[in-house]
C-alpha cells in the first residue's frame, strides 16, 4: 500500500472502491481500509431514512450483528443531528460514562474517546460516521479533519450508485405507463419460469387490454392515451406483489406474470384488478374504463419449457377470446398435446 498517509490511503481506497460493484462492496472497501489509517475500537456508517427519517447502521466494524439488527431509532440524536446539518465533525474526549451526551453518541461499546463526521452528498447531510477508542491516543483534531474526509468520500460513493442504479431503472421502465419495458420483461420471465421448473410452482400470464385506449389516442392525442395508460398502471400495481412482474406489452396492453399462483388463485386476483379498474379509473370522466383480461395458467414444467413465444401466442388466443366477453376472467388452459407447434 503507498505510504501511510491521508492522501496516500485516500488513492489507494479511491483505486479499491473505484472497480466495486455494488455500494455495499465499496464501503466494505473503505471499512477495511480504514482500521490501517484510522485505527479505532468500533466504526459505523448510519444514513438516515429519506422518507421515515428512521436512523439505521448501513455498515460497521466490530459492533455485533445483534446490535446492528436492532438499532435503529426515529431519527439522529441531537449531537448527531448538529453533525448531520452544520456538516461538521465533533470530537468527544473523557466525557463521563453517565452523562446525558455519552448515552446519546453511544454505540454497543464503551469508549474513552469518540469522533462523529458527517456522510455529505450533493451538499446536504444524510448521516455520519461514528468511531471510537475505549483505550490508546484520544482522538484529535487531525482526526477529525481526516475523519470529514472519510464523510465526503461515502457520500461521493452513494452518489454515484444512486446515480447508476437510477440510469438502469429508467432504462427497463417505459416512460408512458410506468411499468417495465417489454425488452425487461422477457428476461425477467425467462428467470422466472426457470426457477417454477426448479421449485416446482406454478405461474399464472395474463394480458390486460385497455379497451378505451385508441378512442383516447383519437380524441385526446397520445398523450391523453398515455395518461390513461399510467392510470391503469398505477391500479394494477396495487393488486400485485413486489414478486409479480408488470410491463407493457403493446400499445394498449400490459403483462402480468403471477408467481407461485394456483389458477384459482390468478382467477380472484385478476378479478379484483378488473373490479379495481371498473370502479377507480376515470380517464377523462368520458365513462368506464373497461379492460379486457386472458390468461394462461403454466401449471407444470412440461408448459414451463415451452418456447417463450410459443407461450405467448397461447396467451394472444386467450386475450382474443376475452375480447368477445369483457367482464368475464377466464383462465384458459393449454393444450395437453401442444410442443410448440402451430
Amino acid at each position: 500500500m503507498i505510504k501511510k498517509t491521508l492522501g496516500g490511503w485516500l488513492v489507494h481506497v479511491m483505486r479499491e472502491a473505484d472497480g466495486a460493484l455494488s455500494l455495499e462492496e465499496s464501503l466494505h472497501v473503505i471499512m477495511d481500509s480504514m482500521k490501517d489509517f484510522f485505527p479505532a475500537q468500533s466504526v459505523a456508517i448510519l444514513l438516515i431514512d429519506d422518507d421515515t427519517k428512521e436512523l439505521r447502521i448501513k455498515i460497521s466494524r466490530q459492533i455485533s450483528y445483534t446490535f446492528v439488527k436492532k438499532f435503529h431509532k426515529d431519527g439522529p440524536s441531537p449531537k448527531a443531528e448538529q453533525v448531520v446539518l452544520e456538516q461538521e465533525p465533533m470530537l468527544f474526549n473523557n466525557i463521563d460514562a453517565n452523562s446525558d451526551i455519552y448515552k446519546e453518541i453511544k454505540l454497543e461499546h464503551d469508549f474513552g474517546s469518540a469522533v462523529m463526521a458527517p456522510i455529505v452528498m450533493n451538499q446536504r447531510g444524510i448521516g455520519y460516521v461514528f468511531c471510537d477508542r475505549v483505550e490508546g491516543e484520544t482522538f484529535d483534531e487531525h482526526d477529525l479533519l481526516h475523519l470529514q474526509v472519510i464523510g465526503y468520500l461515502i457520500g461521493n460513493m452513494i452518489d454515484k450508485f444512486e446515480l447508476i442504479k437510477a440510469s438502469k431503472k429508467l432504462s427497463i421502465i417505459d416512460d408512458s405507463s410506468g411499468a417495465l419495458q417489454y425488452k425487461a420483461f422477457i428476461p425477467n420471465f425467462a428467470t422466472e419460469l426457470q426457477r417454477a421448473v426448479s421449485h416446482g410452482y406454478e405461474v399464472s400470464l395474463s394480458l390486460i387490454s385497455i379497451a378505451a385506449f385508441r378512442k383516447y389516442v383519437e380524441m385526446y392525442g397520445i398523450d391523453g392515451a398515455h395518461e390513461l395508460l399510467a392510470e391503469v398502471a398505477d391500479l394494477i400495481k396495487q393488486e400485485i406483489r413486489d414478486m409479480d412482474i408488470l410491463a407493457r406489452f403493446g400499445a394498449d396492453e400490459f403483462i402480468l406474470c403471477f408467481s407461485g399462483t394456483t389458477e384459482n388463485e390468478a382467477k380472484a386476483r385478476l378479478e379484483n384488478i378488473f373490479k379495481l379498474i371498473r370502479s377507480k379509473a376515470v380517464g377523462k370522466g368520458e365513462g368506464e374504463i373497461l379492460v379486457a383480461i386472458g390468461a394462461i395458467q403454466l401449471a407444470d414444467e412440461k408448459h414451463q419449457k415451452l418456447r417463450v413465444q410459443d407461450i405467448l401466442a397461447q396467451l394472444g388466443k386467450a386475450l382474443v377470446h376475452a375480447k368477445s366477453s369483457i367482464g368475464e376472467i377466464t383462465i384458459e388452459k393449454i393444450p395437453e398435446d401442444f410442443s410448440g407447434r402451430f
